[in-house]
C-alpha cells in the first residue's frame, strides 16, 4: 500500500512538472527542472520531496525575528511566485494547541472554529498526514470581514487575491510544522494532490542532530572521566612512593 502510495505521488509530482512547464512557457516565467527532487534544508533541518527542484529557496520570507523557515520557489514570474512551498518550522505554540492525536475532540473542534472564525480561514479540519500522524489541513479565505477595533461592527470586507493552503502538525520529533501551498492553480485537484503528496513525505531531522551532539557531548565526558581517573591514579602512585 505503502509503495503503490509513493508510485501514485511521483506519477502526480511528474505530471506537475509538466503542466506548471508548460505554463512557465506561456508566461515566460522562469521554468523548473522536471522531475520529483527531495530537498533537504541543513539550516532548519528537514526533509521534504517536492515537484522538482526549487529554482530559488528564500530564508525568513515573513521578515520577522520570531519565525524560522523558508521558501521553496518552483515557479516564479519576477518576483511574483507562481508555485511554492512556505515550510516554517516553529508554526505554532505546543501548549497552546490541541494535540491532533490525542486532544479531545472537544478541543481539536474548537481549535478548528477558531481557525475560521478568527483566523482568517475559510474551511479547516483534521487530516490524516500520515498512518500515524494527524494534522489540521486549512485554506484562507477569499473574503474577511474588516471590524471596527472599538466597536467591534463590520466596516467592509476585504478581497483576497488568491487564496492559499496550510497544513499544520506536529513531527514525531515534536516540533509544530507548517506547510504552505502558493499555486495558481489551487482549483487544480492535481497541485493539490501533489502538495499533499509533499507534505506526507516531510521528515523532522532534528532528531539526527541532536543525537549527535549527544553522542559527542557523551564522547568528551567519557575522555574527561578516562583522564580524571588517570590522573588520580598517578596520585595514587605519588602517595604511595
Amino acid at each position: 500500500m505503502r509503495k503503490f502510495f509513493f508510485l501514485t505521488a511521483l506519477l502526480m509530482m511528474i505530471l506537475t512538472a509538466t503542466a506548471f512547464a508548460e505554463e512557465a512557457t506561456e508566461t515566460e516565467a522562469e521554468t523548473p527542472e522536471e522531475g520529483p527532487y527531495v530537498y533537504t534544508s541543513e539550516d532548519f533541518k528537514f526533509t521534504i520531496t517536492c515537484p522538482f527542484k526549487p529554482i530559488a529557496v528564500v530564508e525568513n520570507p515573513w521578515q520577522e525575528t520570531d519565525k524560522h523557515g523558508e521558501m521553496l520557489v518552483f515557479v516564479n514570474e519576477g518576483i511574483d511566485v507562481l508555485y511554492g512551498y512556505i515550510i516554517q518550522v516553529d508554526a505554532f505554540d505546543t501548549n497552546a494547541v490541541p494535540d491532533f492525536n490525542k486532544g479531545s475532540v472537544m478541543a481539536i473542534g474548537e481549535y478548528l472554529q477558531g481557525l475560521k472564525k478568527n483566523g482568517g480561514f475559510a474551511d479547516a479540519r483534521l487530516v490524516n498526514i500520515t498512518k500515524k500522524n494527524k494534522g489540521v489541513s486549512a485554506i484562507t479565505a477569499d473574503k474577511i470581514d474588516v471590524l471596527n477595533p472599538d466597536t467591534g461592527a463590520v466596516e467592509g470586507e476585504f478581497v483576497a487575491d488568491k487564496q492559499y493552503i496550510y497544513t499544520f502538525f506536529r513531527s514525531p520529533e515534536g516540533r509544530c510544522i507548517s506547510i504552505q501551498l502558493i499555486s495558481a492553480n489551487l482549483d487544480n485537484k492535481m497541485f493539490v494532490d501533489t502538495y499533499r503528496a509533499s507534505v506526507a513525505s516531510f521528515e523532522d531531522n532534528i532528531k539526527d542532530k541532536k543525537s549527535k551532539k549527544d553522542k559527542d557531548k557523551k564522547s568528551k565526558k567519557d575522555k574527561k572521566d578516562k583522564k580524571d581517573k588517570k590522573d588520580k591514579n598517578k596520585d595514587k602512585d605519588k602517595d604511595k612512593k
